[in-house]
Protein backbone atom coordinates (compact mmCIF):
# COMPACT_ATOMS: atom_id res chain seq x y z
CA UNK A 1 0.00 0.00 0.00
CA UNK A 2 2.54 2.60 0.66
CA UNK A 3 5.12 1.70 -2.17
CA UNK A 4 1.74 2.53 -4.33
CA UNK A 5 1.29 5.82 -2.31
CA UNK A 6 5.14 6.23 -3.30
CA UNK A 7 5.00 5.56 -6.70
CA UNK A 8 1.32 7.36 -6.99
CA UNK A 9 3.73 11.16 -5.39
CA UNK A 10 6.46 10.45 -7.75
CA UNK A 11 4.61 10.25 -10.92
CA UNK A 12 2.61 13.40 -9.34
CA UNK A 13 5.90 15.50 -9.13
CA UNK A 14 7.08 14.42 -12.17
CA UNK A 15 3.38 15.80 -14.04
CA UNK A 16 3.90 18.89 -11.66
CA UNK A 17 7.59 19.63 -13.05
CA UNK A 18 6.32 19.03 -16.34
CA UNK A 19 3.79 21.31 -16.57
CA UNK A 20 5.92 24.09 -15.01
CA UNK A 21 8.15 23.59 -17.65
CA UNK A 22 5.61 23.81 -20.23
CA UNK A 23 4.38 27.18 -18.42
CA UNK A 24 7.87 28.91 -18.71
CA UNK A 25 8.47 27.60 -21.77
CA UNK A 26 4.84 29.02 -23.04
CA UNK A 27 5.85 32.52 -20.94
CA UNK A 28 9.10 32.71 -22.67
CA UNK A 29 7.05 32.34 -26.22
CA UNK A 30 4.32 34.87 -25.63
CA UNK A 31 7.43 37.49 -24.75
CA UNK A 32 9.35 36.38 -28.32
CA UNK A 33 5.97 36.86 -30.29
CA UNK A 34 5.04 40.19 -28.52
CA UNK A 35 8.35 41.53 -29.55
CA UNK A 36 8.51 40.28 -32.71
CA UNK A 37 4.87 41.52 -33.88
CA UNK A 38 6.25 44.94 -32.41
CA UNK A 39 8.74 44.66 -34.87
CA UNK A 40 6.89 43.62 -37.68
CA UNK A 41 4.41 46.58 -37.10
CA UNK A 42 7.34 49.20 -37.09
CA UNK A 43 8.48 47.86 -40.19
CA UNK A 44 5.55 48.27 -41.86
CA UNK A 45 4.66 51.93 -40.79
CA UNK A 46 7.77 52.69 -41.49
CA UNK A 47 8.03 51.58 -44.84
CA UNK A 48 4.62 52.72 -46.10
CA UNK A 49 5.64 55.95 -44.59
CA UNK A 50 8.75 56.00 -46.97
CA UNK A 51 6.85 54.91 -50.05
CA UNK A 52 4.34 57.95 -49.61
CA UNK A 53 7.18 60.27 -49.57
CA UNK A 54 9.22 59.24 -51.61
CA UNK A 55 5.61 58.99 -54.46
CA UNK A 56 5.17 62.64 -53.56
CA UNK A 57 8.78 63.40 -54.36
CA UNK A 58 8.31 61.66 -57.57
CA UNK A 59 4.98 63.25 -58.28
CA UNK A 60 6.41 66.72 -57.31
CA UNK A 61 9.41 66.42 -59.51
CA UNK A 62 7.18 65.54 -62.10
CA UNK A 63 4.97 68.03 -61.60
CA UNK A 64 7.89 70.45 -61.74
CA UNK A 65 9.34 69.07 -65.47
CA UNK A 66 5.89 69.39 -66.98
CA UNK A 67 5.66 72.98 -65.88
CA UNK A 68 9.13 73.81 -67.04
CA UNK A 69 8.20 72.13 -70.64
CA UNK A 70 5.18 74.09 -71.02
CA UNK A 71 6.90 77.54 -69.81
CA UNK A 72 9.97 76.72 -72.24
Amino acid sequence: MLAAIDQFIRGTMAVMYQVALLQLEVFSFCKVNEVLSKRRRAKKTCVQFKRSFIILDTMGLLGQSVVGGEGV
